[in-house]
Formats: structure tokens, sequence, C-alpha cells
């Protein structure tokens, strides 16, 4: 297996083992394709452009479509807990720019701007958002793109970005907290407020947002991971499970989906699956 490759693209670092030089381009330009197309802080990304025209219908790319439908089959999954419309709750948090360039600020958060997702049309490739909302795609946009990432490597490997990690060939994964999986197919997601934080009017805030007060989630996980058969399955898992708060275990195990909880306190909970997958062998699959 190759040397990892690193690159910084959608606000965190990629890494990628197992590429050599043909499939190391094609991944990178895969990411930066997705970043010019869909990130909220490139004035001409395609996002911008269907957010600058909200209140109209809009033709968007087949590669737009497919991400927001996507948003919006998991935002019907997990009952609105995900939700694609928080653009402006996440700019009333203080996350108005790559997060890479957020400082404390003594200003206070902007107003609330709840979860609207249920008022989004979509006509096939035409889609109209209604006024005053902020669309935000990037968790579903971020783990699309590391399992298409992962399907370019032809001889084993995986790709990594930021939580999100899809393999070509079993890989042993550290787990936040301690510990380790061996993950035979598929994907891991881990999703939490410890990195991604920063601080408004002395108030600290996440990008982790509640779609029903517009505000940062106060759940008391850290961080929870999941597992999936695709790291778009992992991901939508693990940030429902840590929107849902405590109880975010039952859901998993009720969707039968396997996951692991850390709490603020350091303490492990495991759903049932997960105990069962991993019992004996540290494997998930």
């Amino acid at each position: 297996m190759s040397d990892l490759f690193r690159f910084r693209s959608m606000g965190c670092e990629v890494l990628v083992a197992g590429a050599d030089d043909p499939q190391r381009r094609a991944i990178r330009r895969l990411f930066e394709e997705r970043d010019a197309r869909f990130s909220r802080f490139i004035p001409t990304s395609e996002l911008c452009h269907v957010n600058r025209s909200a209140g109209r219908r809009v033709l968007v790319s087949p590669a737009f479509a497919e991400a927001l439908y996507a948003a919006l089959d998991a935002c019907r999954q997990t009952d609105g807990v995900l939700d694609p419309t928080l653009g402006w709750a996440l700019v009333s948090a203080g996350y108005d720019c790559d997060f890479e360039a957020l400082a404390p600020s003594e200003l206070p958060p902007g107003p609330a701007h709840p979860g609207r997702a249920g008022e989004v049309r979509t006509y096939g490739r035409l889609i109209s958002a209604p006024p005053g909302v902020l669309l935000d795609l990037n968790g579903v946009v971020k783990a699309m793109a590391v399992d298409d990432g992962a399907e370019l490597l032809s001889s084993g490997g995986w790709v990594s970005a930021g939580g999100d990690l899809a393999i070509a060939s079993p890989t042993d994964i550290a787990l936040p907290g301690g510990g380790a999986v061996r993950l035979e197919r598929g994907a891991l997601a881990t999703s939490g407020s410890s990195r991604r934080r920063w601080v408004r009017d002395g108030i600290v805030q996440h990008h982790l947002i509640d779609a029903r007060t517009g505000r940062p989630s106060t759940s008391p996980w850290e961080q929870v991971t999941v597992c999936g058969s695709t790291c778009l399955h992992a991901d939508t898992g693990a940030r429902a499970a840590f929107l849902l708060g405590r109880d975010g275990p039952d859901w998993l195990d009720d969707h039968g989906v396997p996951g692991r909880f850390i709490d603020r306190d350091g303490v492990v909970v495991m759903t049932r699956l997960w105990a069962e997958m991993t019992e004996g062998w540290p494997a998930c699959t």
C-alpha cells in the first residue's frame, strides 16, 4: 500500500491510503469539484446561486439534484431530525466563514432559524426553496465524496474526511476515546461537537443544529460513531443519533444500525448491535 496522501478540502483534512498517483489526483479533483459546487463560502458555487434564488424555481445540475435528494431522504428517514435548510441557523450561530477563519467574538448569536425542509419543493431538477431559507448540504456532500473517492481505489485502501471514512479493503480503525475495530467492508462515520466549535459572547457554539429550535444541539454526547454500508448511511445515522440525545442509542437499535457513543464525562455507551458485532472479535461489518 502506498504512503498516506493528505490534502485539505471542504474545511477539513482529507486522508487517502492505497492510491496510486492517478487515483490521488482523481480523488483530490473529486473533492475540489464538490467543494466548488456546494460551498456556502464560495460566492460562485452552485449552492450560493440556488440560495440567492430562494422564492423561485431554479434548474440545478444533476450533481446538485442528487445531493439535495439525498439530504431530503435523510430528513424523511430521521423524521426531520436532519434538515438541509439550516444554513441561516449556522450563520446565526456564527459559522459564517470557513471554519479555519472563525475566531471568538463578543457578538451574541443571532436569531434562531428552525428547519423548514417541508417547504422545499422539487420537480426533477427544478427546485424551489421558500424565501428566507438557506440550504446547507455539507453533511451529505462530504459523505458522498468519501464514498465516491473510495470507489476509485482499485487495490484496497481507504478515504477519510472530517470523521467520515469508507474502505476499499479490510482496515483496522482507531475509535474516539480509545480502542479500535476492524472494519471488513462499508464505512464508519463519527459526529460530535468536540472539534467544530467556536465562541460567541462567551457561549460555546457548534455546527450540529437542532432543527426544532434552530440552535446548536444540547445533546449530552461528545462523539457518536456509526457503522454503515456506505459513508452516507453511516453519517446519516451518526448525526441523527447525536441530535436525538439520550434517545439516540435506542433509535439506532430500532433501525438495526450499530453505534458507539461517548458522553461528556467520557463514558462509552454501545448499542446492542455494536456490542454484538464487536464481541470476541473487534470487527464491524
